[in-house]
């Protein structure tokens, strides 16, 4: 029979580990008492500005955190604001012009029970006119093409013609109007450009 000889200083590595500590501790404190008042001073002010400054970091982690969490909600709100943008942001623009579709109604009820035709065009210019402005409000505005100079940014050439008198690469005649939409072109103008 094998006895199994245990002594009491040796251990398993974490308590070895926790004896270096001990020792090292230890030893930090006897070196402290022997250094001069001056070394030692010196020594607590280091040891109190390290527990500062590491109270300081502390904060300052805590106070990133919550910026973080800050931006996380702007974002959020943001993106919540945007969408509602994007899907109701035309909404007071279709409440303007809901109303001209009002006045078409009425002119096509009024042509079934009157037959005159020039009050029926009066008032199918008048919804013209009315949408117009509207639309003028809202930033879009017709491109003037006949009688300019041919521009490919503003015009789509459909047919070029020889007309007598007219130089050639002019606009001569506008099949369907262009339109910008504030400083941007909304729809080229079709036109028909002299050769």
């Amino acid at each position: 029979m094998k006895i199994k000889q245990t002594f009491p200083y040796t251990s398993t590595s974490t308590s070895a580990t926790t004896c270096d500590e001990n020792a090292t501790q230890i030893n930090q404190e006897l070196q402290e008492e022997a250094a001069p008042p001056k070394a030692r001073k010196h020594r607590r002010s280091l040891k109190d500005e390290n527990q500062k400054l590491k109270e300081k970091v502390a904060f300052l982690q805590e106070q990133i955190l919550r910026l973080q969490a800050d931006l996380r909600n702007i974002r959020r709100r943001y993106d919540r604001e945007m969408a509602d943008i994007l899907i109701y942001g035309y909404r007071q623009f279709f409440e303007k012009l809901l109303p001209l579709v009002d006045d078409l109604e009425r002119s096509l009820k009024m042509s079934d029970h009157n037959r005159n035709f020039v009050a029926f065009r009066n008032g199918v210019e008048m919804i013209y006119r009315n949408l117009m402005k509207l639309l003028q409000e809202e930033g879009v505005r017709p491109i003037q093409a006949i009688g300019r100079k041919f521009d490919y940014n503003k015009h789509d050439a459909v047919l070029s013609v020889k007309k007598p008198g007219v130089e050639p690469g002019v606009v001569v005649e506008e099949i369907q109007k262009g339109y910008y939409y504030k400083d941007k072109i909304l729809r080229h103008a079709k036109v028909i450009v002299s050769k």
